[in-house]
């Protein structure tokens, strides 16, 4: 699936980032959540510090749960890319409480 691209100043894990890609597949089994709703938990992260759970060659995977949107906690699957300047979503998806 396809990858979106959207201009967002944030720092994650002490790495100023300009851009967030969100990968599309998510829309297979979460329909409900949308690349905006995406983007809300995303700029909600802005200046934290996450440990990184995998790195394979120069990525590094993490996820953050709970994030708050419209008081429903979701958790957002990230990945960084060491030589670029971009936050991926790899996944989001709503959780139970």
């Amino acid at each position: 699936m396809d990858r979106t691209e959207y201009p967002l100043l944030i720092t994650i894990n002490g790495r100023a980032l300009s851009r967030v890609l969100i990968d599309q597949h998510y829309k297979a089994k979460h329909p409900e959540v949308t690349d905006a709703i995406i983007l809300e938990l995303v700029k909600q992260l802005d200046g934290g510090n996450y440990a990184i759970e995998n790195e394979q060659e120069d990525f590094e995977y993490f996820r953050v749960e709970p994030v708050f949107h419209n008081n429903d906690p979701y958790r957002i699957v990230l990945v960084l890319c060491i030589t670029e300047d971009y936050l991926g979503v790899v996944n989001a998806f709503r959780v139970r409480r």
